[in-house]
């Protein structure tokens, strides 16, 4: 036998010359493909027997067949018809040999992908093996990213969404609930996240499988939402890990054009690598992407009124529903009385039941029914007999159902709460003014005359509306003063050219003059200058126009519009009477001037408490908002214990260094004659072990005869 029969003989070996030359090597892989068939052939009549030439026969024949294409042309129907005879009948090992060899003729265009996720679904799905339904989950997902990576193709993704239509509606739970978990990873990774596949995952919400009504809940509520962004960051790890061995591979070496210019390739690739995965998540887009909301959430409500599952799951079906309403401002008026009998305070997760509440307020709902929630509130949590803790999350969820509607507060509930404002509990006291200042913006009215405060500039335009009102605005208040600083450059850009043209006609003049009369010209030019800027201030319908023709005609920037936050917010602290006076004194240069003065530090803390006010929702944080001192770590205790040491000398030296202090008691042993230390120091001598025994048992028979 020669040397290449012998190498032959090693199928690793034999697919590396097939891959390399074809051609050269068709005859042997043909010996080896009826060898196959052959062994094939016996696995029909032991389905549930291992064999190990069998399953490396497998893995060679699906390495190689992309390259006989017309002798392998009828391998994958094998494989297929195999597992849909045999599904449940064959060893775990081969069958999962089998499957990895499909997926691998997948990848390279041999077998259609619905061929292949039909077998997956209705054959496979029925085996108890964990390895192989993950290992199908995983060939799923790559697959349809893979097909959808240069550009979406509508028409296979069309035609799989109606297949896992059809899968959801049967019966399997492990079917249903793989196409669950592969929807909502397509979704979460921007590939399928469109409204089709957001309203197929939102009728999972209805089955009857408790697991699957989970998934869907936790799905729409992204409650796995950090476990993805961990998995993000990872992958962002081994990205910056990539880059750190491209530049490490171009120190080490010698230097040449070719090679920087290779790692500027790689860079630049690596680049657009991370543009590519790094996708922008909305929260809670899934929301907005429902057909119809209103029947929905009353077909989950009757859903949740007939459940039998435990409280946890009825807590999701809670929180859902909540976010729907408020998020759509949808009418579902027999909510409301449905959560106020849990309006308790010892009702287990009472927090986040309030934060429901509050989630399921908006304008629309009518007044009478969230008036009695919040008196529902005020009995049961805002009394005396209550900790601090309680009347203050009972404030909090008051505060924030009226910020969404402040008709549901009553006057003289108003003011019965507004008293606590003076409570010994400081965060009783400190949510009570928080109340205060919300109806100081909403409806001063409702207060006390004591604590309306000082009349603003918002509160004079302020008008409250009945249930149904609306006053909607064309355009955007304060926007006149970008019309103001185009007028501003004009005037600078005409002053300067006025300038130029002085210069140059005073080049050959020497102006020589009094400095007095300089002075009372120069104070003629600035009384003469407030003049003008009291003529041109502006009427309230002059502003308005402006404001209009520059809302219609612009657009602004990021910048100008923190300008007219700045500004909104300058007309809510300001006093209106003496901002009277201020107005007609101030330059209109001055504001443009007006910026937000923050640090980094804190925009990354406003960022983080002001990400679900962006969505919309209130989060727990809101509602459980108790104002009381935390307790130090050991951090922060050193810092503060470090911070009271400066300034003053280190401790247990300070008389020494002044130098009048006395010496201890065992200083002055050790100048002391031996003499007189030798019978104190002798009844000190440490006892052995043997003396303690003996000791210890003299003890113990005395104690034993005493008895």
């Amino acid at each position: 036998m020669s040397a290449n029969d012998r190498l032959t003989r090693s199928l690793p070996h034999l697919q590396n010359l097939i891959k390399r030359d074809s051609d050269a090597y068709r005859e042997d892989f043909k010996l080896q493909y009826l060898h196959f068939e052959s062994q094939f052939m016996e696995l029909t009549a032991k389905p549930d027997t291992w064999n190990k030439s069998l399953a490396e026969n497998i893995s060679f024949v699906s390495q190689v067949a992309h390259c006989y294409p017309d002798e392998c042309k009828g391998l994958s129907q094998m494989f297929i018809d195999v597992l849909r005879l045999y599904s449940t009948l064959l060893n775990n090992d081969v069958r999962l040999v089998i499957v990895r060899a499909l997926i691998l003729m997948r990848n390279r265009g041999l077998i259609d992908c619905i061929q292949l996720c039909e077998l997956f679904f209705l054959r496979l799905l029925q085996c108890q093996d964990r390895l192989l339904r993950v290992t199908i989950q995983t060939h799923i997902i790559n697959d349809i990213k893979k097909q959808n990576e240069k550009h979406k193709n509508n028409k296979l993704n069309s035609t799989l969404q109606n297949f896992m239509c059809t899968i959801i509606k049967e019966s399997n739970a492990i079917a249903v609930k793989m196409a669950l978990d592969i929807m909502v990873s397509l979704y979460r990774k921007n590939i399928w996240n469109d409204a089709k596949t957001a309203n197929i995952i939102a009728s999972t919400c209805f089955s009857k499988i408790t697991k699957v009504q989970v998934a869907a809940l936790n799905f729409f509520l992204c409650n796995n939402q950090n476990k993805d962004n961990e998995k993000d960051s990872d992958s962002d790890d081994d990205e910056k890990l990539t880059k750190k061995d491209i530049l490490l591979g171009h120190r080490v070496g010698k230097k040449t054009s070719k090679r920087k210019k290779q790692t500027e390739r790689a860079l630049k690739a690596l680049e657009k690598q991370k543009k590519k995965k790094k996708v922008e998540i909305f929260d809670y887009s899934a929301l907005h992407l429902l057909y119809d909301a209103q029947d929905f959430a009353e077909r989950l409500f009757r859903q949740l009124e007939s459940s039998n599952e435990r409280f946890e799951v009825k807590l999701l079906h809670q929180d859902f529903l909540s976010r729907l309403i408020g998020l759509h401002q949808l009418l579902l008026l027999n909510f409301y009385p449905y959560l106020q009998r849990y309006l308790q305070p010892h009702q287990r997760q009472v927090t986040k039941i309030l934060l429901y509440v509050a989630q399921a307020s908006h304008e629309l709902v009518p007044p009478d029914i969230l008036e009695s929630i919040c008196k529902t509130i005020a009995n049961n949590f805002i009394t005396e007999r209550n900790s601090g803790e309680v009347m203050a999350v009972g404030l909090n969820t008051i505060r924030e159902i009226c910020s969404k509607s402040y008709l549901a507060m009553d006057q003289d509930l108003l003011i019965d709460l507004s008293k606590y404002k003076s409570y010994r509990d400081k965060s009783v006291s400190a949510s009570a003014r928080s109340l205060i200042q919300l109806f100081r913006e909403k409806n001063p009215q409702l207060l006390e005359r004591k604590d309306r405060g000082k009349p603003t500039e918002f509160q004079r335009d302020l008008v409250p509306l009945d249930y149904g009102q609306s006053k909607p605005k064309s355009y955007l208040e304060g926007a006149e003063i970008f019309q103001q600083d185009i007028d501003d450059q004009d005037e600078q850009s005409n002053d300067e050219d006025e300038q130029d043209d002085d210069q140059q006609s005073e080049e050959d003049w020497i102006n020589v003059s009094n400095s007095d009369e300089d002075d009372e010209l120069d104070d003629n030019d600035e009384n003469q200058e407030n003049g003008d800027k009291m003529e041109t201030t502006l009427t309230e319908e002059e502003r308005r126009e402006r404001a209009i023709t520059i809302s219609s005609q612009r657009i602004l920037t990021q910048q100008e519009f923190e300008q007219l936050k700045v500004l909104e917010l300058k007309r809510r602290i300001q006093d209106r009477r003496r901002n009277r006076l201020e107005e007609s004194m101030t330059d209109s240069r001055k504001r443009k001037t007006i910026s937000i003065d923050t640090d980094s530090d804190s925009d990354d803390e406003n960022k983080k408490n002001n990400a679900d006010q962006n969505s919309g929702l209130i989060t727990l944080r809101d509602i459980e908002r108790v104002h009381k001192k935390r307790a130090h770590d050991k951090e922060s205790r050193l810092e503060t214990v470090i911070a009271g040491r400066e300034g003053r000398a280190k401790f247990g030296k300070w008389k020494k260094e002044q130098g009048h202090a006395g010496t201890t008691n065992k200083e002055k042993l050790k100048n002391k004659n031996f003499q007189m230390l030798k019978p104190k120091l002798r009844n000190k001598q440490k006892r052995s072990f043997r003396d303690k025994q003996i000791a210890l048992r003299d003890a113990l028979l005395k104690d034993k005869r005493l008895r």
